[in-house]
Parts: C-alpha cells; sequence; structure tokens
C-alpha cells in the first residue's frame, strides 16, 4: 500500500512538471514570458493574422497579437490590432508596422520595422501600418489587379474586336464580288498601261540626262553654291563688323556714361525752363502775329505807307 502511494506521487510531480515546462515552452514561443506593453495598429487586410500571432520587431519575437477588432469607417472596413509587446521595449516613432512571412512555409507574423527617430513611442501609441511584406499578399495584389483588368479592359475591347470582326465581315460578305471585280479590273488596265508607262520613264529619264543635267548647267549649279558660299562668308563677316561696331559703341556708351548723364541733366532742366515760360513766350507769338497781321492788312490797304509812313486820303490817292 505505502509502495503505490509513493508510485502515485512520482507520477503526478512528474506529470505536474511536464506541464509547467510545457507552460514556459509555451511562453517562450509566444513572447510572453513577463509584462508587457500594448501598442496597436490598423490593417485594411489581416489574413493570417489572429489572436497568438507572433509579433516581431526586425524579426526578433517581442510579443504577440492580443486582439483583432473589425471597424467600419468612410464606408470600408479596416481593422485594429492590439499588440502585446514585452516591457520597455524600444520602438521608434517612425516605426512601421506589416504583415510578414520569413519563408514560403513559414508562419505569418506581424513585423515591425524600426525608423530612425530618437523619439519613441509610448505604451499604447499607434504604430503605422505598412505593405504587406510576403509573396502571398503580393501575389494576392496581382491576382486582384489582373482579375480588375480582365473585367474593365480585355473583355470591352475582346466584345469591340467581336462586333468590329462581325460587321467587317457582313460588309465583305455583302460587296465581295463587286471589291474582287474592281481589283480585276485595275489589275488589268495597270497590265495594259504599264509598258507605255515604263517607255514614258524612260523617255524622260533620257531627256533630262540629255537636256537638263547637262556640264553647262552643272557648271552653272557649282558657280550658284560658289556664290552662295562666298554671300554667306560676306554676311558673316557683315555680322562680325556689326558686332565689333556695337562692341565698340558700347564702349563708348559706357566710357562718356557720365557725360551723358550730365547732358541729359541739362537737357531736362531746359525743358523744365521752356515748361515754365512756355506761357509767356505764346502769348508773345500770339501777340506778335496779331501787329504782323494788322501791317501786312495796312500793306495791301495802302502800300505807301511803307514810303509816307501815313495812310492815303480819303478823296483820292495823293496825300493831304
Amino acid at each position: 500500500m505505502k509502495d503505490s502511494r509513493i508510485n502515485y506521487v512520482v507520477v503526478g510531480s512528474f506529470v505536474l512538471s511536464m506541464l509547467v515546462a510545457m507552460v514556459v515552452v509555451v511562453a517562450l514561443l509566444t513572447g510572453r514570458t513577463g509584462s508587457t506593453d500594448s501598442y496597436f495598429t490598423r490593417m485594411d487586410n489581416v489574413a493570417g493574422i489572429k489572436y497568438g500571432t507572433k509579433v516581431t520587431y526586425e524579426g526578433f519575437a517581442i510579443g504577440q497579437v492580443e486582439n483583432v477588432e473589425p471597424l467600419r469607417m468612410d464606408s470600408k472596413t479596416g481593422f485594429r490590432l492590439e499588440l502585446a509587446v514585452q516591457h520597455d521595449w524600444p520602438i521608434p516613432k517612425d516605426s512601421v508596422a506589416r504583415v510578414a512571412a520569413s519563408g514560403i512555409l513559414a508562419a505569418v507574423t506581424l513585423d515591425i520595422k524600426g525608423g530612425v527617430n530618437p523619439e519613441l513611442l509610448k505604451p499604447g501609441a499607434e504604430i503605422i501600418p505598412g505593405q504587406a511584406a510576403n509573396i502571398f499578399a503580393v501575389m494576392n495584389d496581382v491576382a486582384g489587379q489582373v482579375a480588375d483588368l480582365n473585367q474593365n479592359a480585355l473583355k470591352p475591347l475582346l466584345f469591340a474586336l467581336t462586333q468590329q470582326v462581325g460587321t467587317l465581315g457582313a460588309m465583305l460578305e455583302k460587296h465581295a464580288p463587286e471589291l474582287v471585280g474592281n481589283m480585276l479590273a485595275v489589275t488589268a488596265d495597270l497590265a495594259a498601261k504599264t509598258p507605255r508607262i515604263t517607255a514614258d520613264v524612260e523617255r524622260m529619264t533620257g531627256t533630262l540626262s540629255s537636256k537638263v543635267v547637262t556640264e553647262a548647267n552643272a557648271e552653272q549649279i557649282r558657280q550658284s553654291l560658289s556664290n552662295v558660299a562666298q554671300l554667306s562668308a560676306g554676311l558673316q563677316e557683315s555680322r562680325r563688323k556689326v558686332d565689333s561696331m556695337l562692341s565698340s559703341l558700347d564702349k563708348t556708351v559706357t566710357g562718356n556714361k557720365d557725360t551723358i548723364d550730365q547732358s541729359l541733366k541739362d537737357l531736362r532742366h531746359t525743358l523744365q525752363a521752356v515748361s515754365r515760360n512756355i506761357d509767356s513766350v505764346t502769348y508773345n507769338l500770339d501777340g506778335t502775329s496779331r501787329n504782323l497781321h494788322e501791317f501786312s492788312r495796312q500793306i495791301r490797304d495802302n502800300p505807301g505807307v511803307l514810303i509816307g509812313g501815313t495812310k492815303r486820303g480819303e478823296d483820292g490817292p495823293g496825300r493831304k
């Protein structure tokens, strides 16, 4: 009886120690070996993410996913993830959380890519979400794009091509005999006129060779090209002279800038003096013009005024 109790105690102790060892191993595998801090992030797709999914920092296990909560915002469903991370684990403020997988057959993890900001996130803060970094997510995204391309581009294109081919087939079926007849007629006419066209081309080529492309014409063309070259050289020389003249004029203006400025000041002063006295000058010119008009009128009435200095009498041309 005593021996059986001892056996029970040994077996019970062994089972209890195995249970403790299993709990320790599970805790080590999940990263829950001490106190933790909670952080949050948002994801549009949480495929493979669930409670207990491992959270890593640059590949190093630091915790697990505690909760996945769906949220409805702006007519779109998203997910808010609560992450349990080792206490006092430094996470820079610009770190990015993304779904990742170390291999094709490896389990999905939530990896935090560390940033470079010296400021650290406080517990309860939200980590910036990033694009998934595993091949399955990329393949899923590519498959979605291919499906969208198939629905919005390829199918309408094939439908339009089918319609066009059907329309073209109907037109050909309706007008094919007429088109073939026209092609045969054009071919026969071209075959009949080809010898004459060839003869005309040969005759024109001979005329060009004998009358147009002659030595005299070639010499004139060479002379014209030579004259054009000389004219171009002369224009370039003229341009150089003009540039030199402009440069000299610029130097002259630059060298006499003070004199030109003084002349402009004197001219401005003269114009100001004229503008101040223009009313008096205009008044005097007006009086002078009236006097000249009166003098010319008296000369027309009595030219003798120039000699005698008096007007003619009322009785006759003589003086009284």
